[in-house]
């Protein structure tokens, strides 16, 4: 069974995506119809959503339109890598919402895009931890030089399930 961990839908009518303007190459919608017609040419049987970094204010609703998709008859859709900013005083709440929803599987927070120190944060790093024994992963995207923050973060939970 091929099974594709890293799938990219964009849909410009349902949520916002402010950093689309200034990566011309994709800036446009980027279907599930579309891709289940070439993931089966290719032999893919399933499919993980990986999110887009769509606006904060869409950050559920991404998960609940990728999820409206895994419904539809013969659907690819196996699960979800929703977004998520730990950063943020509301996270614990967020958190306990997706742990309900068996269609979420983990979560990222995309680190390349704001300010090193982000990670280092107080809050981020106690609700990283709050991942810890909730089988949910925890996904880094990181430059090359914030390789050791990572590591540092790791280091700090060592119960959650980093990729």
């Amino acid at each position: 069974m091929i099974f594709d961990t890293h799938l990219h839908l964009i849909d410009q009518s349902a949520l916002r995506y402010p950093w689309l303007s200034g990566v011309p190459a994709l800036n446009r919608d980027f279907s599930y119809d579309e891709y289940a017609v070439q993931a089966r040419r290719a032999g893919i049987e399933g499919a993980l959503h990986m999110e887009v970094d769509v606006d904060p204010a869409d950050i559920e609703a991404e998960t609940s339109h990728v999820k409206a998709l895994s419904q539809q008859k013969d659907s690819l859709l196996r699960g979800a890598i929703a977004s998520c900013r730990p950063e943020e005083p509301g996270f614990a709440a967020y958190l306990e919402r997706q742990r309900a929803d068996p269609f979420v599987k983990g979560f990222r927070r995309v680190l390349h895009v704001v300010p090193d120190e982000l990670s280092e944060g107080a809050l981020f790093r106690e609700n990283i931890k709050r991942l810890a024994g909730t089988k949910l992963t925890f996904d880094l995207v990181v430059l090359p030089h914030q390789i050791p923050k990572a590591i540092a973060l790791a280091d700090l939970a060592p119960d959650v399930q980093f990729v």
